[in-house]
């Protein structure tokens, strides 16, 4: 038997990876955009990035919370979201504690230029991109079981769900709940 979120949650092997293949393609640009969940469970390596001189680049979604498994909760299983929101954690200040370039923003606005700093320094860089919690994630197309399984989770009564319904009523997911 296995779960939704063994195949479609692996957390913490991101990072991993990205030292891998930095390691094994010396000279070929690595990237690992990973989550705030799955980095906190592989934070330590951040420092062997920075012991190596890794030139990976790691962007995390921090939303604060295991974003990928509280959808699945309300969208596959018919839940409210139960116990998925994690500490606030400042990963750019990590990653410099740890001896690499750190870069944070919460404006959207400002990731372009952000991407670009990192892309130019020579050395790993994590950029930290804040983002909204309750953004939905939605399959590309709509599957009746996951609207019922929403309606159900709402009914039984999801934490943050008026911030969630809002967010419903705009693109892309309008689109991707329409029948």
């Amino acid at each position: 038997m296995f779960s939704a979120s063994g195949l479609l949650a692996t957390m913490a092997n991101g990072l991993p990876y990205a030292i891998g293949a930095a390691a094994a393609y010396p000279g070929r640009q690595v990237v690992a955009v990973v989550g705030d969940g799955g980095l906190s469970m592989s934070l330590a390596e951040l420092a062997t990035a920075a012991r190596y001189r890794l030139p990976i680049k790691v962007v995390v979604l921090n939303n604060s919370t295991l974003a990928q498994i509280k959808w699945e909760q309300m969208l596959f299983l018919g839940n409210p979201e139960f116990a998925c929101d994690l500490a606030p954690i400042d990963f750019a200040r990590a990653a410099e504690a740890m001896g690499m370039k750190g870069l944070r923003t919460d404006d959207p606005d400002r990731i372009g230029a952000l991407l670009d700093e990192a892309f130019a320094h020579d050395g790993p860089v994590l950029v930290d991109a804040v983002t909204d919690a309750n953004e939905p994630m939605l399959p590309p197309k709509r599957r009746e079981e996951y609207v019922k399984h929403l309606d159900h989770a709402f009914e039984a009564g999801t934490p943050g769900q008026a911030e969630i319904e809002r967010r419903l009523k705009e693109e892309p997911a309008v689109t991707s709940l329409k029948p």
